[in-house]
């Protein structure tokens, strides 16, 4: 296999567990919305944070198929491994972690505690820092983007 499509196979992999987790994300603040009141204070704010969860996933599903697009028509992508089988890095491994560990936390979290707003703050903040790795991976072997 070509450096380049072990490049673009940790990028697709790198992409989907994004798309996977934002999934899961988008999840728990549903049921976190679901479980306040309409008149709660809170409640515009939780629809607001479900929509823009819902946009990220858009994206994510944008540049996972822009890159399959981009990988399929590779002449030896034959060679490459479904992309779960594909490590997706230690930097991002370890963010992924993090990741996952406030989204477990978020859903135990009652919906309009001060712990559930820093949670959601602490996965915006997972979530950029995810993304912003995946960017600059995707630079790194492509500099035209």
């Amino acid at each position: 296999m070509t450096d380049r499509l072990d490049d673009e196979a940790a990028i697709l992999r790198a992409t989907s567990d994004g798309l996977m987790l934002s999934i899961q994300e988008i999840a728990v603040r549903e049921r976190q919305k679901r479980g306040a009141r309409p008149g709660d204070p809170s409640f515009p704010e939780l629809a607001r944070q479900v929509r823009i969860a819902a946009e990220v996933i858009l994206e994510l599903a944008r540049r996972e198929e822009e890159t399959a697009v981009k990988t399929a028509a590779e002449p030896a992508v034959a060679e490459l491994p479904p992309i779960e089988t594909v490590e997706p890095g230690t930097n991002l491994a370890a963010i992924l972690e993090a990741w996952r560990s406030a989204e477990q936390r978020l859903a135990a979290a009652p919906p309009d505690s001060d712990e559930s707003r820093e949670l959601m703050l602490e996965f915006d903040r997972l979530r950029q820092q995810y993304a912003d790795a995946v960017e600059a991976k995707r630079r790194e072997f492509d500099p035209d983007r």
